[in-house]
């Protein structure tokens, strides 16, 4: 009989088949004797779902029609997770080789959810790294071990309690993870940052793919943020009217956070104009959010 698992991985994958076959074996090949699940769910038209149960036969997977957001994908994963730490990455994530001992060490600690540092898998082109630097500063690595505002789903963890207690995702929408971490620390729950769990994000290396996502990914967090604060429609319009602003306050946090931790300032540096591009289109993406916060069911982007 197979041993019960100190920890549970879920990965949602959706058209991964360029991507996941790294992420799948980085987790194969683990240095670590603790015992381990892994979960993929897959509503890919790709042929990921084929690619997964061919190559790693002992991987539980899940395989749906339709496409699932995020979301809805790893609520999927936690009806069959068996474990009391319970971990998420993307199909689009290698990890380290110690990843599994650092999150079940990691998860001595009392605190309900740990994040983990994610680094840069693709370091060779400057879009990979503009795409990288707007998306995980707040989780590069360096810097030391401690509290955090908010965990990227790419490396996040949580006691499997969490979930009971708190509820599952948001479906139906991108930006979950974000909803699920905001709602945690609004009910007094403390959330950690380990650097010893340690990912490496594939990123984005398409200049158009990448301006479109920080476009789309932003308008679809933003609209998600403006339900769950419960934004009157006066605040919405002060924040639209405040979009340049906030434009450059991005940028600026984004830059302080980099030269704090002094991880990657060269590449921040010869990236720059290409991130300020990106956090623009973010920025954009917000206004239009701002000014028109409902969300198209009928929209299944990317």
């Amino acid at each position: 009989m197979a041993a019960v698992p100190e920890v549970s991985v879920i990965i949602a994958s959706y058209n991964s088949r360029r991507t996941i076959e790294a992420c799948l074996a980085s987790l194969e090949n683990q240095n670590t004797v603790r015992p381990f699940e892994v979960i993929v769910v897959d509503s890919s038209t790709d042929g990921a779902g084929d690619l997964v149960a061919e190559r790693f036969p002992g991987i539980r997977l899940l395989r749906f029609s339709c496409r699932k957001y995020p979301g809805d994908a790893r609520n999927e994963g936690l009806e069959c997770a068996r474990a009391p730490v319970i971990a998420f990455t993307d199909a689009d994530c290698v990890a380290r080789e110690d990843y599994i001992g650092a999150l079940a060490e990691a998860h001595r600690n009392p605190a309900p959810a740990i994040g983990g540092a994610i680094g840069n898998h693709e370091p060779a082109c400057a879009v990979s790294w503009a795409s990288y630097l707007c998306e995980f500063t707040e989780w590069m690595p360096g810097g030391k071990a401690g509290p955090a505002g908010n965990l990227a789903a790419a490396n996040a963890s949580y006691k499997s309690w969490v979930f009971d207690v708190h509820g599952k995702f948001l479906e139906g929408t991108y930006g979950s993870d974000t909803e699920f971490n905001s709602r945690l620390t609004r009910a007094g729950n403390a959330i950690l940052w380990s650097p010893a769990i340690g990912v490496a994000h594939q990123s984005i290396g398409g200049l158009g793919h990448y301006l479109q996502h920080e476009f789309s990914h932003s308008k679809d967090c933003c609209r998600v943020r403006l339900r769950s604060e419960g934004f009157s429609p006066l605040r919405r319009y002060l924040y639209a009217l405040a979009t340049p602003l906030i434009a450059v306050k991005l940028f600026l946090r984004l830059a302080v956070r980099i030269f704090r931790k002094k991880t990657y300032v060269s590449r921040f540096l010869l990236v720059s104009p290409l991130v300020a591009a990106g956090i623009t289109l973010w920025s954009a993406g917000e206004l239009v959010a701002f000014l028109r916060p409902e969300h198209d069911p009928n929209r299944h982007a990317r």
